[in-house]
């Protein structure tokens, strides 16, 4: 560490803090976000995660969401989605400031609009991101990062997610994944996460009309399967079952949706997703339950 700063975990004697400061540790199957300082930096060509001061009157919380949008172009809507993760106390030559530290997990890694105080980005594990010039501090409030996440392990909440398994006799509707980061070329379901303020029913009524254009009445969804999955988190998926909707299929996200097709529950094109394979399949055999990614 740079000996002219001096990081602590507790408010050290005489601390006189002139600002604060919001990190934000953007995680993706366990790589965090670092990105370069530009050239007309201070500290140009170092290392380090999106952050900035906070503003008058503003709240870390929200700093760390404005940051996060200015610096990458990531929109987190809502802001329950960043973990906080506690605060160091940081003290350099000429001037005492506090880090407040917040992490968000995402499902995969999203395009990104850098600001001009940065030049380039990564995605790295901790090994990888010893082995480049990290910006002042921000090995040891990495370092903090890992170790309160680590901490959190033990008892993760889980993310309810659900899928649409749409019938039109044996055949089912499946989504071509394009420009997502996350399986592209490969077909899944029309399916999202469930948010905070809503059920898993109206979920499922939400991405239909979201990705495909059309309108699901609640009485409409049977649940016919439910899996227990391990990622870099844990998954509540399930898959809902339905026979009718209102309102002509339309593919809704282009950017992310190369085409909606049905096909042959029973002939599933070679290119599609894994689990959800593996979970149409076990709605074939009438098996409700299924578990994918857990050790045995």
């Amino acid at each position: 560490m740079n000996s002219n700063i001096k990081i602590y975990e507790q408010i050290p004697d005489d601390f006189a803090p002139q600002v604060e400061v919001a990190g934000i540790y953007v995680n993706v199957d366990g790589k965090v976000l670092l990105l370069q300082l530009a050239d007309h930096k201070t500290e140009k060509g170092a290392w380090g995660v999106p952050a900035g001061k906070l503003e008058p009157h503003e709240e870390p919380l929200q700093a760390a969401k404005r940051e996060l949008f200015e610096e990458t172009g990531i929109h987190i809507e809502l802001i329950d989605r960043f973990q906080i993760l506690g605060a160091l106390y940081i003290r350099k030559l000429e001037l005492d400031y506090v880090y407040h530290l917040f992490g968000i997990q995402l499902d995969s890694i999203p395009a990104l609009a850098l600001s001009a105080e940065h030049c380039s980005h990564v995605w790295v594990s901790r090994e990888e991101s010893e082995t480049l010039p990290l910006m002042g501090g921000a090995k040891e409030a990495l370092d903090t990062y890992y170790r309160m996440i680590g901490k959190k392990k033990s008892r993760t909440g889980a993310s309810v997610n659900v899928y649409l398994v749409l019938r039109k006799g044996n055949e089912i509707l499946l989504s071509l994944r394009e420009n997502t980061g996350y399986c592209d070329k490969y077909y899944g379901l029309v399916a999202g996460h469930v948010e905070d303020s809503e059920s898993a029913t109206a979920a499922m009524i939400r991405e239909a009309y979201e990705e495909a254009g059309i309108r699901i009445q609640p009485s409409f969804l049977k649940v016919v399967h439910v899996m227990h999955r391990h990622t870099n988190r844990f998954n509540i998926d399930l898959f809902f079952e339905c026979r009718e909707w209102q309102g002509d299929i339309a593919n809704e996200e282009p950017e992310k949706c190369a085409a909606l097709t049905f096909f042959p529950i029973k002939q599933l094109p070679i290119n599609t997703i894994g689990y959800i394979g593996d979970a149409l399949r076990a709605i074939i055999t009438q098996c409700f339950y299924s578990e994918h990614g857990w050790q045995t």
